[in-house]
């Protein structure tokens, strides 16, 4: 899932070729056609890629563990056509990160995911949607070293599932976009089992 935008951090994989689908909870990311996806105390700071281990997100009170996760086959919830998308988190408490894409620090943009949960249940990013310009993200490697990023713009709310928004989000990414949060939100379908719109974040390195 990824940007072809030249400049930045342009992720090297289309993102048409793979939406997300939440496989707990029964809430989905979007869909495609094409059956093909193309705070440690006292960390280092990343100077290479790594492999996230964890989020932190202090504006939104997110401190969760990142999960590996690749691409996934699946059912589009609302026209039944099979369709490749991202491997989403087990727990609504964790966030994953697209394994088969970029990884975060790489100069191309990474994709991880969170569970927005409606009702009363918490979910990780159920507050994606508050983010303003400049909050800190930070992703943390196993051994403890970190990524500092902030949040680039404004989150991009009332993505339609049923179209392209989201991956015309992803792949029309502004400049410099290292890392793209992504979640659900808007109305849940109770016949799809699936909410109707994706939220979306971008970060920088910084």
């Amino acid at each position: 899932m990824a940007s072809s935008a030249e400049g930045g951090a342009a992720s090297g994989l289309t993102v048409l070729a793979v939406l997300g689908t939440l496989l707990v909870g029964g809430l989905w990311y979007g869909y495609g056609t094409d059956p093909e996806p193309g705070p440690v105390a006292a960390a280092d700071v990343a100077a290479t890629p790594l492999v996230p281990a964890a989020l932190s997100v202090p504006a939104i009170g997110v401190e969760a563990p990142v999960e590996q996760r690749g691409t996934v086959q699946y059912e589009n919830p609302f026209t039944g056509d099979p369709v490749s998308g991202y491997g989403v988190p087990e727990s609504m408490q964790t966030t994953s990160w697209w394994s088969d894409g970029p990884q975060p620090g790489s100069g191309q943009m990474a994709v991880l995911l969170g569970h927005d949960v409606p009702g009363e249940e918490a979910g990780v990013f159920d507050d994606l949607g508050e983010l303003r310009p400049g909050d800190a993200v930070v992703l943390t490697a196993a051994d403890g070293t970190q990524l500092q990023l902030q949040v680039l713009q404004a989150p991009l709310t009332g993505l339609d599932k049923s179209t392209s928004d989201l991956s015309d989000a992803l792949n029309g990414h502004p400049d410099g976009a290292d890392v793209a949060l992504v979640t659900c939100g808007g109305e849940y379908d109770e016949s799809a089992g699936a909410s109707e719109e994706n939220v979306v974040v971008f970060a920088a390195v910084v």
